[in-house]
């Protein structure tokens, strides 16, 4: 389906994304995300005032219940190839020394700082826009006999540099008007 992907015509491509609210194809799967921050915005105002009132005790519970929860791909196929998926310990764990070791860096170049900071705002648009460039950029790269090892990485960093262009572009030339398009 990838090779196709690449092929395909506009309308195809358009079909794909009018099924989005309905179904899932495989070239839109990283979509799954907008419908867990749908759900997210509806929760959290109901959720964030239970942590307001909660005491110490609820919210360690509430932390408890979570983390067995993590377990539960673990629990349902007793350790079976489920084990690496998105919801398990095992992502929690590699997650955690990453997130700390991010926390630790200090940056002293005022333009490394400018460009995370643009990074930080044209974040979702990035990633809402990144999957169209996705095919194309691994295209590319078999096109240029790029070695076979280096192609994913850096079709993932073309992919990656288009969408960010073009989300800045964007936000430049519609201005205020920049977040109902690009967020």
């Amino acid at each position: 389906a990838g090779e196709d992907v690449t092929r395909q015509a506009l309308t195809v491509s358009l079909g794909y994304i009018g099924q989005i609210p309905m179904n899932f194809s495989v070239v839109d799967v990283h979509m799954w995300y907008i419908y867990l921050l749908i759900g997210l915005y509806l929760y959290m105002p109901i959720f964030s005032a239970w942590v307001e009132k909660a005491s110490e005790k609820a919210k360690l519970w509430f932390l408890l219940g979570w983390s067995v929860t993590l377990f539960v791909p673990y629990l349902r196929e007793y350790v079976n190839p489920y084990i690496w998926g998105a919801c398990s310990p095992n992502v929690v764990m590699m997650t955690i020394p990453i997130f700390l070791l991010c926390k630790k860096v200090e940056i002293h170049s005022v333009w490394i700082q400018k460009a995370l900071a643009n990074l930080t705002v044209c974040g979702f648009g990035v990633y809402m826009i990144h999957y169209f460039f996705t095919g194309p950029s691994v295209a590319l790269m078999r096109t240029l006999h790029v070695p076979i090892c280096l192609q994913i990485p850096l079709a993932a960093v073309l992919a990656f540099a288009v969408s960010w262009a073009l989300v800045l572009l964007i936000r430049r030339l519609t201005g205020k008007t920049a977040k109902y398009w690009v967020g």
